[in-house]
């Protein structure tokens, strides 16, 4: 099982954004779209993967955008399972008002 780094989504989805400010090499005949392998018409086809809510965006909207690789994936042949991201907690990556982390205004979650 793969854990689907945020990075790479996010430089991913860049890419796709952007293609005229990147180059493609010979034989990527499915360009930079090739490289999402949770597609079935991908370079590889993987449709399984671990995805760390440590490193998720919080907003929805920002999510569906640059994390589409996840988020738009499709769903009847593909399976992620999330990560509670204890890890980023732990190690003080994830930044929150923990004093206040049920609080629905928390700046972290804004």
């Amino acid at each position: 099982l793969p854990a689907i780094s945020s990075f790479y989504t996010k430089q991913l989805q860049k890419c796709l954004d952007n293609p005229d400010d990147w180059r493609t090499i010979e034989g990527f005949e499915n360009g930079l779209d090739g490289l999402n392998f949770l597609k079935q018409d991908a370079y590889f086809h993987y449709p399984y993967g671990l995805y760390s809510a440590g490193h998720a965006h919080l907003k929805i909207e920002q999510s569906n955008k640059e994390e589409a690789m996840v988020q738009q994936r499709d769903q009847s042949n593909t399976m992620i399972l999330g990560d509670s991201g204890g890890f980023q907690i732990a190690t003080g990556v994830l930044k929150m008002d923990w004093a206040n982390a049920k609080d629905p205004n928390d700046p972290a979650r804004l």
